[in-house]
């Protein structure tokens, strides 16, 4: 079953509301749009978010360890302190996005975007990794 966005930010509403962490784990998101939303702390780990619409989304917190978010928008995309360990972003557009205090290894980051306002986890060379700058 594809969640809608409506799905993604009631299951996120109600974890927080319970004190609980949102799971998304292995949920099929392909092409959502979830622009500006508030993830916050949510198990996204193993999830299907390919060429979805995360920009300017909050991920500050989130597991996407092994989450598929090939050809995805985060765009402006807060993932401080995320875990993304075995990530896919494999042609992602990561321009002005906030992958600071992150883990990335084994992150596929293969012709994935990134601009000078990217800000990347310390002493983390994202061209080295097959990014490319735009």
């Amino acid at each position: 079953m594809i969640l809608t966005r409506e799905d993604v930010i009631d299951v996120v509403k109600s974890a927080f509301g319970s004190g609980e962490i949102a799971n998304l784990c292995r949920a099929d998101l392909w092409g959502i749009d979830l622009t500006g939303a508030n993830l916050q702390g949510a198990d996204l780990s193993q999830a299907y978010l390919r060429r979805a619409n995360l920009s300017q989304t909050n991920l500050q917190g989130t597991d996407l360890g092994e989450a598929d978010l090939s050809g995805a928008d985060l765009r402006g995309a807060n993932l401080r302190q995320a875990k993304l360990g075995g990530i896919d972003l494999h042609e992602a557009d990561l321009r002005q996005a906030d992958l600071s205090e992150t883990d990335l290894r084994g992150a596929n980051l293969r012709r994935a975007k990134f601009n000078s306002d990217t800000l990347w986890p310390l002493n983390f060379d994202p061209v080295e990794e097959g990014a490319i700058r735009y």
